[in-house]
């Protein structure tokens, strides 16, 4: 497993941030339906940018899907002043995973923010990493695209549907498959 994998695994952590969000309606934002790009930044890896195309019920699954695919035994989300501030605690893959997370923006057209996240014990040697997320809806979904299709840059498409409903034997081949492109990719210096 290269530290470019696990450093998109700690950026999945925002998954389960969205879904506290979710699970608090009364104070949580709401993405707008349509195409969306991630950029994916920080702890010293190349910048991951991603589009994916989204619609309510597709978001909704999405952060559902990620609150119960971890065993957490902390999830909150506070608002302070203009910002959203997650946290959880959550163990995987035989480690804790601790993140904190604060966001900004308007949530229908743009947010950004930044996640820190421990992991205990390492995984892969990795005590810490940082993730600095922006992300912004840039219109309609292109045409032929259906929610949940997910355009990695480099790495190709999926439907994230489509993964979670994954028997665990397909999906791990699709994680051998992931770290298999991102070992082809040539490695860049980060911003």
């Amino acid at each position: 497993m290269t530290r470019t994998f696990v450093r998109l695994f700690a950026a999945a952590c925002v998954l389960p941030a969205l879904g506290v969000m979710q699970d608090a309606a009364a104070q949580a934002p709401k993405r707008k339906p349509g195409l969306w790009q991630q950029t994916v930044s920080g702890s010293g890896m190349p910048t991951q940018t991603m589009s994916m195309c989204i619609d309510e019920k597709t978001d909704d699954l999405m952060a559902s899907r990620a609150n119960q695919s971890q065993n957490c035994e902390q999830q909150s989300l506070r608002r302070e002043g203009a910002s959203f501030v997650v946290e959880s605690v959550c163990r995987s893959q035989g480690t804790t995973v601790r993140t904190r997370g604060r966001f900004t923006g308007e949530f229908n057209s743009r947010y950004a923010g930044e996640l820190r996240s421990t992991f205990e014990p390492p995984m892969q040697g990795m005590r810490e990493s940082t993730q600095n997320i922006e992300a912004r809806w840039i219109g309609p979904c292109k045409p032929g695209q259906k929610p949940g299709d997910v355009v990695m840059e480099g790495m190709g498409g999926m439907n994230v549907e489509d993964m979670m409903n994954a028997d665990p034997k397909k999906m791990k081949e699709m994680m051998q498959q992931m770290q298999q492109m991102q070992q082809q990719m040539p490695q860049t210096a980060p911003r």
